[in-house]
């Protein structure tokens, strides 16, 4: 007889799984850097790649990231934008929303749908303690 896994151990078997991530930022040579030091944490799974926010709008309908990393200054279409149309499909990921600037009071105010804010001088030191607490059941 198959045995199926009761809820708790699905919890952990989800819990023990990579958070499946769309990182976006126009900078190539920063989004290669990003990607390299993401797959060599255990938490997370680089699912797709984007280099502006317009791009990052079909690949996360398709991919169906956990989480979406993303520039603000972008072309064609902003990281706050971006987040506000992510946002509003079926499929809505946590977004933490990366910059050299920061813009924390923005995102206390609630000026930004995003759930996190990060510098990118802060980003490597902050990122891993952000995504425990956007997804606190892992």
């Amino acid at each position: 007889m198959i045995r199926t896994a009761t809820k708790k151990e699905q919890v952990q078997l989800k819990r023990g799984s990579p958070l499946r991530t769309l990182i976006v930022d126009d900078s190539h040579e920063f989004l290669d850097r990003l990607g390299k030091w993401l797959s060599a944490q255990s938490d997370f799974e680089i699912v797709g790649k984007a280099y502006s926010g317009f791009e990052a709008l079909p690949k996360s309908r398709v991919l169906r990231p956990d989480l979406v990393v993303m520039d603000v200054a972008m072309p064609l279409m902003n990281g706050y934008e971006a987040t506000v149309r992510i946002k509003e499909g079926t499929h809505s990921p946590k977004v933490i929303l990366i910059s050299f600037f920061d813009r924390r009071d923005a995102h206390e105010h609630g000026e930004m749908k995003a759930d996190a804010f990060l510098t990118k001088d802060s980003l490597y030191e902050e990122l891993c303690p952000t995504v425990d607490r956007l997804f606190p059941s892992r």
